[in-house]
Protein backbone atom coordinates (compact mmCIF):
# COMPACT_ATOMS: atom_id res chain seq x y z
CA UNK A 1 0.00 0.00 0.00
CA UNK A 2 2.83 2.41 0.88
CA UNK A 3 4.49 1.79 -2.49
CA UNK A 4 1.26 2.68 -4.31
CA UNK A 5 1.01 5.97 -2.35
CA UNK A 6 4.59 6.86 -3.24
CA UNK A 7 3.93 6.18 -6.89
CA UNK A 8 0.92 8.50 -7.09
CA UNK A 9 2.66 11.26 -5.12
CA UNK A 10 5.55 11.20 -7.65
CA UNK A 11 3.08 11.43 -10.53
CA UNK A 12 1.45 14.46 -8.89
CA UNK A 13 4.83 16.07 -8.32
CA UNK A 14 5.72 15.55 -11.97
CA UNK A 15 2.45 17.19 -13.06
CA UNK A 16 3.22 20.29 -11.03
CA UNK A 17 6.72 20.40 -12.42
CA UNK A 18 5.44 20.13 -15.98
CA UNK A 19 2.85 22.88 -15.41
CA UNK A 20 5.49 25.17 -13.94
CA UNK A 21 7.77 24.50 -16.87
CA UNK A 22 4.98 25.23 -19.33
CA UNK A 23 4.21 28.48 -17.53
CA UNK A 24 7.86 29.53 -17.74
CA UNK A 25 7.95 28.70 -21.43
CA UNK A 26 4.76 30.71 -22.01
CA UNK A 27 6.19 33.74 -20.20
CA UNK A 28 9.39 33.47 -22.24
CA UNK A 29 7.36 33.31 -25.47
CA UNK A 30 5.33 36.36 -24.47
CA UNK A 31 8.48 38.30 -23.66
CA UNK A 32 10.00 37.24 -26.96
CA UNK A 33 6.85 38.29 -28.78
CA UNK A 34 6.90 41.70 -27.10
CA UNK A 35 10.58 42.17 -27.86
CA UNK A 36 10.00 41.07 -31.46
CA UNK A 37 7.04 43.45 -31.80
CA UNK A 38 9.13 46.32 -30.48
CA UNK A 39 11.97 45.46 -32.83
CA UNK A 40 9.62 45.05 -35.80
CA UNK A 41 7.82 48.25 -34.85
CA UNK A 42 11.10 50.12 -34.82
CA UNK A 43 12.06 48.54 -38.14
CA UNK A 44 8.72 49.53 -39.68
CA UNK A 45 9.10 53.09 -38.45
CA UNK A 46 12.63 53.25 -39.80
CA UNK A 47 11.56 51.86 -43.17
CA UNK A 48 8.57 54.18 -43.41
CA UNK A 49 10.77 57.14 -42.57
CA UNK A 50 13.28 56.06 -45.23
CA UNK A 51 10.49 55.62 -47.79
CA UNK A 52 9.09 59.08 -47.02
CA UNK A 53 12.57 60.60 -47.35
CA UNK A 54 13.14 58.97 -50.75
CA UNK A 55 9.67 59.92 -52.06
CA UNK A 56 10.06 63.53 -50.91
CA UNK A 57 13.31 63.86 -52.87
CA UNK A 58 11.98 62.19 -56.02
CA UNK A 59 8.72 64.21 -55.84
CA UNK A 60 10.82 67.37 -55.80
CA UNK A 61 12.90 66.07 -58.73
CA UNK A 62 9.75 65.39 -60.81
CA UNK A 63 8.30 68.77 -59.92
CA UNK A 64 11.46 70.69 -60.76
CA UNK A 65 11.83 68.90 -64.09
CA UNK A 66 8.11 68.76 -64.94
CA UNK A 67 8.21 64.99 -65.36
CA UNK A 68 4.91 63.92 -63.78
CA UNK A 69 3.11 61.36 -66.02
CA UNK A 70 -0.23 62.84 -67.10
CA UNK A 71 -1.90 60.05 -69.07
CA UNK A 72 -3.76 57.36 -67.17
CA UNK A 73 -1.62 54.23 -66.81
CA UNK A 74 1.56 55.94 -68.00
CA UNK A 75 4.71 55.65 -65.88
CA UNK A 76 8.09 57.20 -65.25
CA UNK A 77 10.94 55.60 -63.31
CA UNK A 78 13.43 57.77 -61.40
CA UNK A 79 16.75 56.18 -60.53
CA UNK A 80 18.09 57.40 -57.20
CA UNK A 81 21.46 58.03 -58.80
CA UNK A 82 20.08 61.09 -60.64
CA UNK A 83 19.27 62.89 -57.39
CA UNK A 84 21.56 65.67 -56.25
CA UNK A 85 22.46 63.96 -53.00
CA UNK A 86 22.84 60.36 -51.87
CA UNK A 87 20.43 58.73 -49.46
CA UNK A 88 22.19 57.04 -46.55
CA UNK A 89 20.80 54.26 -44.37
CA UNK A 90 22.80 52.31 -41.82
CA UNK A 91 25.94 54.10 -43.05
CA UNK A 92 25.37 52.80 -46.58
CA UNK A 93 24.31 54.58 -49.76
CA UNK A 94 20.91 53.40 -50.97
CA UNK A 95 20.54 52.39 -54.60
CA UNK A 96 17.37 51.69 -56.55
CA UNK A 97 14.51 53.58 -58.17
CA UNK A 98 10.92 54.77 -57.81
CA UNK A 99 8.29 54.21 -60.49
CA UNK A 100 5.43 56.71 -60.67
CA UNK A 101 2.23 55.36 -62.24
CA UNK A 102 -0.70 57.66 -63.12
CA UNK A 103 -3.62 55.90 -61.44
CA UNK A 104 -6.85 57.65 -62.43
CA UNK A 105 -6.69 60.96 -60.51
CA UNK A 106 -3.69 60.09 -58.34
CA UNK A 107 -0.24 58.51 -58.45
CA UNK A 108 1.04 55.17 -57.17
CA UNK A 109 4.72 55.25 -56.19
CA UNK A 110 6.55 51.91 -56.30
CA UNK A 111 9.76 51.94 -54.27
CA UNK A 112 12.50 49.41 -55.20
CA UNK A 113 15.71 49.90 -53.20
CA UNK A 114 18.85 47.83 -52.52
CA UNK A 115 21.60 48.04 -49.96
CA UNK A 116 19.05 49.17 -47.38
CA UNK A 117 19.39 46.35 -44.84
CA UNK A 118 15.98 45.12 -43.68
CA UNK A 119 14.28 47.97 -45.65
CA UNK A 120 15.32 46.65 -49.04
CA UNK A 121 12.34 46.05 -51.37
CA UNK A 122 11.52 44.47 -54.70
CA UNK A 123 10.09 41.03 -53.97
CA UNK A 124 6.53 41.26 -55.32
CA UNK A 125 3.86 38.58 -55.37
CA UNK A 126 1.17 37.59 -57.86
CA UNK A 127 -1.16 40.11 -59.51
CA UNK A 128 -4.33 41.09 -57.72
CA UNK A 129 -7.30 43.23 -58.72
CA UNK A 130 -7.70 45.22 -55.50
CA UNK A 131 -5.55 48.24 -54.62
CA UNK A 132 -4.27 48.65 -51.04
CA UNK A 133 -2.53 52.00 -50.59
CA UNK A 134 -1.02 50.99 -47.25
CA UNK A 135 1.54 48.70 -48.91
CA UNK A 136 4.43 49.04 -51.33
CA UNK A 137 2.84 47.93 -54.59
CA UNK A 138 3.92 47.35 -58.15
CA UNK A 139 1.37 48.46 -60.72
CA UNK A 140 0.75 46.81 -64.08
CA UNK A 141 -1.43 48.73 -66.53
CA UNK A 142 -3.23 46.97 -69.39
CA UNK A 143 -4.90 48.74 -72.29
CA UNK A 144 -7.79 48.44 -74.70
CA UNK A 145 -9.76 50.97 -76.69
CA UNK A 146 -13.24 51.72 -77.98
CA UNK A 147 -14.42 53.78 -80.93
CA UNK A 148 -16.39 56.98 -80.20
CA UNK A 149 -19.18 58.58 -82.25
CA UNK A 150 -20.53 62.03 -81.37
CA UNK A 151 -24.12 63.28 -81.63
CA UNK A 152 -26.34 66.25 -80.83
CA UNK A 153 -29.83 65.92 -79.40
CA UNK A 154 -32.72 68.03 -80.66
CA UNK A 155 -33.41 71.31 -78.86
CA UNK A 156 -35.79 71.25 -75.93
CA UNK A 157 -38.78 73.56 -75.58
CA UNK A 158 -38.28 77.04 -74.12
CA UNK A 159 -38.70 77.17 -70.33
CA UNK A 160 -39.27 80.19 -68.06
CA UNK A 161 -36.79 81.10 -65.34
CA UNK A 162 -38.94 79.55 -62.60
CA UNK A 163 -38.30 76.15 -64.21
CA UNK A 164 -34.51 76.60 -64.11
CA UNK A 165 -32.26 75.61 -61.20
CA UNK A 166 -30.08 78.26 -59.56
CA UNK A 167 -27.26 75.73 -59.04
CA UNK A 168 -24.89 74.88 -61.86
CA UNK A 169 -24.34 71.38 -63.24
CA UNK A 170 -21.12 71.09 -65.23
CA UNK A 171 -21.06 74.87 -65.42
CA UNK A 172 -24.64 75.17 -66.76
CA UNK A 173 -27.94 76.08 -65.09
CA UNK A 174 -30.20 73.15 -66.00
CA UNK A 175 -33.97 72.69 -65.64
CA UNK A 176 -35.13 71.71 -62.17
CA UNK A 177 -36.99 68.77 -63.70
CA UNK A 178 -34.56 66.58 -65.66
CA UNK A 179 -37.48 65.40 -67.80
CA UNK A 180 -37.43 68.85 -69.43
CA UNK A 181 -34.06 68.02 -71.01
CA UNK A 182 -33.90 66.40 -74.46
CA UNK A 183 -34.12 62.60 -74.52
CA UNK A 184 -30.86 60.81 -75.35
CA UNK A 185 -29.93 57.07 -75.46
CA UNK A 186 -29.42 55.32 -72.13
CA UNK A 187 -25.82 54.42 -72.99
CA UNK A 188 -24.93 57.96 -74.07
CA UNK A 189 -22.03 59.72 -72.38
CA UNK A 190 -22.83 63.43 -72.06
CA UNK A 191 -19.98 65.64 -73.21
CA UNK A 192 -21.67 69.03 -72.96
CA UNK A 193 -24.93 70.72 -71.99
CA UNK A 194 -25.69 73.63 -74.33
CA UNK A 195 -28.01 76.30 -72.96
CA UNK A 196 -29.49 79.03 -75.12
CA UNK A 197 -31.35 81.96 -73.55
CA UNK A 198 -33.80 84.48 -74.94
CA UNK A 199 -35.80 87.36 -73.49
CA UNK A 200 -39.56 86.73 -73.44
CA UNK A 201 -42.17 89.46 -72.98
CA UNK A 202 -45.58 89.78 -71.36
CA UNK A 203 -47.81 92.83 -71.11
CA UNK A 204 -50.96 94.20 -69.57
CA UNK A 205 -52.97 97.33 -70.34
CA UNK A 206 -54.38 100.04 -68.12
CA UNK A 207 -58.09 100.82 -68.62
CA UNK A 208 -60.32 103.64 -67.46
CA UNK A 209 -63.95 104.72 -67.65
CA UNK A 210 -64.38 107.79 -69.84
CA UNK A 211 -67.30 110.24 -69.70
CA UNK A 212 -68.87 112.81 -72.02
CA UNK A 213 -70.34 115.54 -69.85
CA UNK A 214 -68.34 117.13 -67.07
CA UNK A 215 -70.85 116.97 -64.22
CA UNK A 216 -69.60 117.64 -60.68
CA UNK A 217 -69.11 114.36 -58.85
CA UNK A 218 -67.86 113.45 -55.39
CA UNK A 219 -64.92 111.17 -54.71
CA UNK A 220 -65.75 107.48 -54.47
CA UNK A 221 -67.51 106.72 -51.23
CA UNK A 222 -69.60 103.91 -49.75
CA UNK A 223 -71.86 106.33 -47.93
CA UNK A 224 -73.36 109.60 -49.19
CA UNK A 225 -70.90 112.46 -48.73
CA UNK A 226 -72.12 115.75 -47.34
CA UNK A 227 -73.44 118.01 -50.09
CA UNK A 228 -74.38 115.22 -52.51
CA UNK A 229 -77.73 113.53 -52.82
CA UNK A 230 -77.63 110.95 -55.64
CA UNK A 231 -75.55 107.81 -56.15
CA UNK A 232 -74.32 106.91 -59.66
CA UNK A 233 -74.59 103.13 -59.67
CA UNK A 234 -73.18 102.83 -63.20
CA UNK A 235 -69.62 103.26 -61.90
CA UNK A 236 -68.59 101.19 -58.90
CA UNK A 237 -65.27 100.48 -57.21
CA UNK A 238 -64.46 98.24 -54.28
CA UNK A 239 -62.06 98.73 -51.40
CA UNK A 240 -59.20 96.36 -50.73
CA UNK A 241 -59.96 93.40 -48.48
CA UNK A 242 -59.52 94.19 -44.84
CA UNK A 243 -56.99 92.20 -42.75
CA UNK A 244 -58.31 88.98 -41.25
CA UNK A 245 -59.62 89.56 -37.74
CA UNK A 246 -61.38 87.71 -34.95
CA UNK A 247 -63.68 90.73 -34.64
CA UNK A 248 -66.92 90.43 -36.60
CA UNK A 249 -67.29 93.61 -38.70
CA UNK A 250 -70.27 95.91 -38.66
CA UNK A 251 -72.77 94.97 -41.32
CA UNK A 252 -73.78 97.46 -44.04
CA UNK A 253 -75.70 96.99 -47.25
CA UNK A 254 -72.55 97.88 -49.20
CA UNK A 255 -70.25 95.53 -47.24
CA UNK A 256 -69.26 92.00 -48.28
CA UNK A 257 -68.09 89.82 -45.40
CA UNK A 258 -66.23 86.52 -45.75
CA UNK A 259 -65.00 84.09 -43.10
CA UNK A 260 -62.30 81.47 -42.72
CA UNK A 261 -60.96 79.29 -39.95
CA UNK A 262 -57.87 80.80 -38.35
CA UNK A 263 -55.13 78.92 -36.52
CA UNK A 264 -52.15 79.64 -34.38
CA UNK A 265 -48.85 78.88 -36.15
CA UNK A 266 -45.54 77.80 -34.68
CA UNK A 267 -42.09 76.39 -35.36
CA UNK A 268 -39.93 74.28 -33.05
CA UNK A 269 -36.76 75.37 -31.30
CA UNK A 270 -35.21 72.61 -29.15
CA UNK A 271 -38.62 70.87 -29.15
CA UNK A 272 -40.26 74.05 -27.82
CA UNK A 273 -43.07 75.73 -29.78
CA UNK A 274 -42.40 79.31 -30.84
CA UNK A 275 -45.68 80.92 -31.97
CA UNK A 276 -46.04 83.46 -34.74
CA UNK A 277 -46.84 86.96 -33.44
CA UNK A 278 -47.09 85.63 -29.89
CA UNK A 279 -50.00 83.36 -30.74
CA UNK A 280 -52.11 85.49 -33.09
CA UNK A 281 -54.56 83.66 -35.35
CA UNK A 282 -54.25 83.53 -39.11
CA UNK A 283 -56.14 81.54 -41.78
CA UNK A 284 -52.95 81.22 -43.88
CA UNK A 285 -49.44 80.09 -42.96
CA UNK A 286 -47.05 82.97 -42.17
CA UNK A 287 -44.16 81.04 -43.77
CA UNK A 288 -42.88 77.66 -44.90
CA UNK A 289 -41.19 77.03 -41.55
CA UNK A 290 -44.45 77.27 -39.60
CA UNK A 291 -46.75 74.41 -38.63
CA UNK A 292 -50.45 74.72 -37.89
CA UNK A 293 -51.62 74.13 -34.33
CA UNK A 294 -54.80 72.26 -35.19
CA UNK A 295 -55.89 72.11 -31.55
CA UNK A 296 -56.39 75.89 -31.50
CA UNK A 297 -58.71 77.44 -34.07
CA UNK A 298 -61.12 80.35 -34.38
CA UNK A 299 -63.45 81.92 -36.92
CA UNK A 300 -61.90 84.94 -38.63
CA UNK A 301 -63.44 87.64 -40.85
CA UNK A 302 -62.46 89.92 -43.70
CA UNK A 303 -64.54 92.33 -45.78
CA UNK A 304 -64.56 94.78 -48.64
CA UNK A 305 -66.95 97.65 -49.41
CA UNK A 306 -68.59 98.87 -52.60
CA UNK A 307 -68.05 102.54 -53.45
CA UNK A 308 -69.72 104.91 -55.88
CA UNK A 309 -69.50 108.52 -57.00
CA UNK A 310 -72.26 110.83 -55.85
CA UNK A 311 -73.86 113.85 -57.58
CA UNK A 312 -76.67 116.41 -57.32
CA UNK A 313 -79.60 117.11 -59.58
CA UNK A 314 -81.14 115.01 -62.31
CA UNK A 315 -78.22 114.93 -64.75
CA UNK A 316 -75.40 112.47 -64.32
CA UNK A 317 -72.29 111.69 -66.28
CA UNK A 318 -72.50 109.46 -69.33
CA UNK A 319 -69.73 106.84 -68.94
CA UNK A 320 -68.17 104.58 -71.53
CA UNK A 321 -67.09 101.01 -70.91
CA UNK A 322 -63.54 100.53 -69.65
CA UNK A 323 -61.07 101.40 -72.38
CA UNK A 324 -57.35 101.96 -72.71
CA UNK A 325 -57.78 104.63 -75.35
CA UNK A 326 -60.23 107.51 -75.47
CA UNK A 327 -63.51 106.50 -77.14
CA UNK A 328 -64.98 108.89 -79.66
CA UNK A 329 -67.16 111.49 -78.04
CA UNK A 330 -65.87 110.87 -74.51
CA UNK A 331 -63.59 113.75 -73.63
CA UNK A 332 -62.88 113.09 -69.96
CA UNK A 333 -61.03 110.25 -68.29
CA UNK A 334 -61.99 109.18 -64.77
CA UNK A 335 -58.51 108.48 -63.33
CA UNK A 336 -59.87 106.71 -60.25
CA UNK A 337 -61.53 104.00 -62.32
CA UNK A 338 -58.13 102.60 -63.30
CA UNK A 339 -58.13 98.82 -63.84
CA UNK A 340 -55.79 96.37 -65.56
CA UNK A 341 -56.17 93.62 -68.07
CA UNK A 342 -54.67 90.21 -67.23
CA UNK A 343 -51.04 89.68 -68.10
CA UNK A 344 -50.61 88.20 -71.55
CA UNK A 345 -48.74 84.97 -72.18
CA UNK A 346 -44.98 85.31 -72.57
CA UNK A 347 -43.78 85.48 -76.15
CA UNK A 348 -40.39 86.21 -77.70
CA UNK A 349 -41.69 89.45 -79.24
CA UNK A 350 -42.21 92.74 -77.40
CA UNK A 351 -45.64 94.38 -77.85
CA UNK A 352 -44.65 97.67 -76.26
CA UNK A 353 -44.10 100.61 -78.58
CA UNK A 354 -44.51 104.37 -78.75
CA UNK A 355 -48.17 104.10 -79.78
CA UNK A 356 -49.24 102.16 -76.66
CA UNK A 357 -46.63 103.12 -74.05
CA UNK A 358 -49.11 105.52 -72.37
CA UNK A 359 -51.29 102.64 -71.18
CA UNK A 360 -49.25 99.43 -71.64
CA UNK A 361 -46.92 97.85 -69.08
CA UNK A 362 -44.38 95.17 -69.96
CA UNK A 363 -42.50 92.56 -67.95
CA UNK A 364 -39.71 90.31 -69.13
CA UNK A 365 -38.34 86.89 -68.27
CA UNK A 366 -35.30 84.96 -69.44
CA UNK A 367 -36.35 81.71 -71.10
CA UNK A 368 -33.94 78.83 -71.70
CA UNK A 369 -33.75 75.87 -74.02
CA UNK A 370 -31.23 73.03 -74.12
CA UNK A 371 -29.28 70.79 -76.46
CA UNK A 372 -27.16 67.88 -75.26
CA UNK A 373 -23.92 66.86 -76.94
CA UNK A 374 -23.11 63.24 -76.26
CA UNK A 375 -20.92 60.32 -77.28
CA UNK A 376 -21.68 56.65 -77.91
CA UNK A 377 -18.85 54.20 -77.16
CA UNK A 378 -18.42 50.86 -78.90
CA UNK A 379 -17.53 47.67 -77.07
CA UNK A 380 -13.76 47.11 -76.55
CA UNK A 381 -12.09 46.49 -79.89
CA UNK A 382 -9.28 44.17 -78.77
CA UNK A 383 -10.25 40.69 -77.65
CA UNK A 384 -7.77 40.88 -74.76
CA UNK A 385 -6.16 43.78 -72.93
CA UNK A 386 -2.54 44.47 -73.90
CA UNK A 387 0.46 46.35 -72.58
CA UNK A 388 1.03 49.96 -73.61
CA UNK A 389 3.84 49.08 -76.00
CA UNK A 390 1.64 46.44 -77.65
CA UNK A 391 -1.21 48.95 -78.02
CA UNK A 392 1.07 51.55 -79.57
CA UNK A 393 2.43 48.95 -81.96
CA UNK A 394 -1.05 47.74 -83.00
CA UNK A 395 -2.38 51.26 -83.66
CA UNK A 396 0.83 52.74 -85.00
CA UNK A 397 0.65 55.77 -82.72
CA UNK A 398 2.15 56.85 -79.41
CA UNK A 399 -0.03 57.02 -76.31
CA UNK A 400 0.19 60.81 -76.49
CA UNK A 401 -1.11 60.78 -80.07
CA UNK A 402 -3.86 58.28 -79.21
CA UNK A 403 -5.03 60.44 -76.28
CA UNK A 404 -5.66 63.33 -78.71
CA UNK A 405 -7.62 61.19 -81.18
CA UNK A 406 -11.30 61.98 -80.42
CA UNK A 407 -12.51 59.04 -82.50
CA UNK A 408 -11.27 56.54 -79.90
CA UNK A 409 -11.08 56.30 -76.13
CA UNK A 410 -8.33 54.42 -74.32
CA UNK A 411 -9.45 52.17 -71.46
CA UNK A 412 -6.98 51.20 -68.74
CA UNK A 413 -7.19 48.22 -66.38
CA UNK A 414 -4.86 48.04 -63.38
CA UNK A 415 -3.39 44.98 -61.67
CA UNK A 416 -1.38 45.11 -58.44
CA UNK A 417 1.49 43.11 -56.99
CA UNK A 418 2.29 43.41 -53.30
CA UNK A 419 5.47 42.69 -51.32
Amino acid sequence: MEKIKDFFSKIQLNKKTVLNMLLVVFVILVICFIISSIINGNKNRNCNSLREQIIAKTDAYLENNNLWPHLNGSTITIDLSVLNESIIFKDKTISGNITYTKYNDSYIKTVIIDNASYCSTGNFGKEKDKYDDSKNVKVNAYFNYVTVDYYNSKWSSWYPSEFISDKETNGVLLPIDEDDLPVIPNNAVITEYVRETKTYYSYRDKKWRWYRNNIDYSDFSSERPDGYTNKDTSVKLTTENSPWSLNYPTEYDYRHISSKTGYRWYYLVDDEKVYWNNGEYSPVSPGDEYKRDSELSAKMYSYYDDMWRWYNGDTRRIYSNSSSTQPTGYNYKDEETLSYTSWSKFTDTSNLNSSNSSYREERTDIYSRYLIKYAIYSYPILENNVTLSELEQKLGKTYEELSKDESIKIEVTFKFQYE
